[in-house]
């Protein structure tokens, strides 16, 4: 007999507790991706059957959930700044504390002036993307080392239909010279490499190279800081 929605949910949650302080959340989102529906199409459904193959998928992502891998890589989304961006294993998940400094970056840039702005480290590219997207007049740069997160970046840009120059860089190493900018901005990696903190919740399962930039988790502020008077 197959399962119930409910039933479905409360397994999923049980589970994921393990290793999720939003574990009925993850539930709901994992179920609702399953069946292609909104989480509110859940509450009004609890008695619904599952087909055999949405249990058999769902029961799949519970389990990744608890390798852990975090619920964007498992959706193949997240949403920022009130938009949806895609998000896979190359690039750092975004987290909902970034918009600060988008937010922060946005009262740089007057709404209609032409600044040129650089997005050092993009990963995928939401904070280049959304500063484009709230500053339409501002030339916007992106660089990353990973060319992996360029093609995720580019993606995410196409998908919001906004023009940025990406750049494959490590930090300023490969803008091209005499390029300068009226803002620079960055959420680099900043935890030192023997951490603890690395080893935590879902961190594993992201890229290293987005969350620690060496020993002392100081040496990428250190080179953005530096050389920035060489860029402004």
């Amino acid at each position: 007999m197959s399962e119930q929605i409910d039933d479905a949910l409360r397994w999923g949650r049980d589970r994921i507790s393990a290793c999720s302080e939003t574990a009925r959340l993850d539930a709901e989102l994992l179920l609702a991706y399953c069946l292609d529906k909104p989480r509110s199409y859940l509450y009004g459904r609890p008695e619904q059957e599952l087909s055999e193959s949405c249990w058999q998928r769902y029961q799949e992502l519970v389990q990744k959930r608890l390798e852990p891998t975090p619920i964007a890589y498992l959706l193949g989304s997240r949403e920022f700044y009130s938009m949806e961006f895609a998000s896979t294993p190359a690039a750092l998940v975004p987290r909902p504390e970034t918009e600060l400094l988008v937010e922060l970056a946005l009262e740089q840039i007057p709404v209609a002036t032409t600044r040129r702005v650089c997005d050092l480290g993009t990963g995928s590219g939401i904070i280049a993307i959304t500063l484009k997207k709230q500053r339409p007049l501002a030339s916007v740069y992106a660089t990353d080392v990973d060319p992996d997160c360029l093609v995720l970046a580019r993606e995410n840009a196409d998908r919001h239909d906004v023009e940025i120059e990406f750049i494959e860089s490590d930090w300023y190493r490969q803008i091209p010279q005499g390029m300068v900018f009226d803002l620079i901005v960055s959420n680099p990696p900043y935890i030192a490499a023997n951490h603890p903190f690395l080893t935590q919740g879902d961190l594993p399962a992201e890229p290293e190279l987005a969350l620690t930039p060496g020993a002392t988790g100081l040496e990428a502020l250190q080179q953005i800081v530096s050389h920035a008077r060489d860029y402004l």
